[in-house]
């Protein structure tokens, strides 16, 4: 005989018909039909039946709800006559307990990326040193060497491995959010259509694409180039790259609108900062093979890759989260072995217009080229000696007059001396005592008109804000193309009047 009191019922959403009615049988069949786990349930209640133990546990409900239930024995003249059980909701103390390990795993998450985006920023400027001097030296030798020649050949190559490398320091400093963002006014939607287009050119003919778009989006603030390369495009080529060994498979990209509402806030706090109170939310689903639990963990860490020796840095997917975190918006991933895999994005929406059309703009005049007259005359300072010589044997070669300093005090002493004289002003950034901020306001008071260049292997959104403000004109990147560095000495000397 099943006895019970109100409260039980009332916890247990129990109808009064079915209380009222003593039929024990259709009573528990009610009770079991709201768990989880019914047959776990019963076999621990024949258990403690055959025990004179007292016990704990929790039930976990299909509709979320959680109960403690503590069971004891009822003994009378030392005769166990059956078992006394009780109930306690503790719903809203797991949903805390849950939302703080949540939190718990995401702060965790934060600090592994701040400590991994530190460490990036703080290799990246001499790494990017290096490859420029590389790059630059490259240039200087195709000079000395014939276009047939195998020594021309070898210099190719070092030329491509040292642009991979460079794109490597790229992405660990996208992957950390560490790179400078340009965020504008974007119409996501076009930028889907666009990239859709690319990939069906390049992607395998066995593998199907599909876009649904919705109609009339409202545009987000975001990085046009690493929404399309870094987040569509790897993520697309990533599903690709699973679905090697499959005789067909299919790619879905969709994007909508939702509403940023509490549930996806406490999801994605983040989303949070979002006045629009819309985000766009982008998903690229795949028919691969997925991915297991231990995979799904690992997704966005640097440098895990399930790809073979060779085939992978696995910064692809940790480049992706980089960027994400820097747009303030959020990604989720979802798989199983044999399903699938589901990345969704969601970026907020943004109020602002489009940025006009930049009608200042002007086209990079040709080259300048060694002759009898003398060149546009160019100060550069670094405190990087093989920099020093490359810059200046690359300059020269195109026919400017270049003086170079490592000490920027002794260059701003010279700069005095003849500052008329003087074109250019062309600067490192990084350098012991004084940066090449402090260099620009210092020659803007000797000279405010004369246009001062800023290089550095490391240009991040601190050096960014604060070039305009010191009168800095152009920031150069040193593992650049030295071909960008030619174009931004022309345009700033040809821009000079005397």
């Amino acid at each position: 005989m099943i006895r019970t009191n109100g409260r039980f019922a009332e916890l247990w959403h129990i109808p009064k018909s079915l209380m009222d009615s003593g039929d024990d049988e259709a009573l528990l069949k009610f009770v079991l039909g709201q768990l989880i786990d019914p047959d776990a349930f019963m076999r621990k209640v024949q258990r403690l039946y055959a025990s004179s133990a007292e016990d704990m546990d929790t039930l976990v409900f299909k509709d979320g709800r959680y109960f403690e239930r503590h069971s004891s024995p009822l003994i009378l003249n030392g005769s166990i006559l059956g078992r006394v059980w009780s109930f306690r909701d503790v719903t809203e103390r797991k949903q805390a307990e849950a939302a703080r390990t949540s939190l718990e795993a995401q702060l965790r998450e934060s600090q592994k990326m701040q400590a991994i985006g530190t460490l990036a920023g703080g290799i990246a400027h001499d790494f990017n040193n290096i490859i420029a001097i590389i790059l630059g030296n490259v240039e200087l030798a195709r000079r000395d060497v014939a276009h047939i020649s195998a020594a021309m050949m070898s210099l190719e190559q070092i030329q491509l491995a040292s642009a991979r490398a460079r794109d490597l320091v790229r992405q660990i400093l996208a992957f950390s959010r560490r790179q400078a963002t340009m965020r504008k006014p974007l119409d996501l939607a076009a930028v889907v259509d666009e990239t859709a287009r690319l990939l069906r050119a390049t992607l395998p003919a066995r593998l199907t694409l599909d876009v649904c778009v919705a109609a009339d989006l409202p545009r987000v603030l975001a990085d046009a180039t690493q929404m399309q390369q870094a987040i569509i495009i790897n993520i697309t080529t990533n599903a690709a790259q699973a679905m090697a060994n499959d005789a067909a498979g299919h790619i879905s990209i969709r994007l909508d609108s939702v509403m940023i509402d509490a549930a996806l806030v406490q999801a994605h706090p983040v989303l949070n900062a979002s006045r629009s109170g819309t985000a766009l939310r982008l998903a690229i689903i795949d028919s691969g093979p997925g991915m297991d639990a231990a995979t799904l963990g690992r997704v966005f860490d640097p440098f895990f890759t399930t790809k073979p020796a060779g085939e992978g840095t696995g910064l692809g997917l940790s480049v992706v989260h980089g960027i994400v975190q820097s747009h303030e918006a959020a990604i989720t991933v979802a798989s199983e072995p044999g399903h699938g895999t589901t990345f969704t994005l969601y970026v907020p929406a943004t109020t602002a217009a489009a940025d006009a059309p930049d009608s200042t703009a002007m086209d990079s005049a040709a080259p300048l080229q060694p002759g009898a007259e003398p060149g546009p005359y160019v100060i550069y300072i670094d405190d990087d000696i093989d920099m020093l010589t490359v810059v200046k044997g690359l300059l020269e070669g195109r026919g400017y007059r270049v003086s170079v300093f490592t000490d920027p005090l002794e260059a701003l002493k010279v700069l005095r001396t003849a500052a008329a004289d003087v074109d250019l002003v062309l600067t490192d950034y990084n350098m012991p005592g004084m940066s090449g901020l402090d260099v620009a306001r210092a020659v803007r008071d000797i000279r405010a008109a004369l246009p001062v260049a800023v290089t550095s292997g490391f240009i991040d959104e601190t050096l960014q804000s604060g070039a305009g403000a010191a009168g800095v004109r152009e920031l150069i990147f040193k593992a650049d193309p030295v071909e960008i560095l030619y174009d931004a000495v022309q345009r700033l000397t040809g821009r000079h009047q005397r």
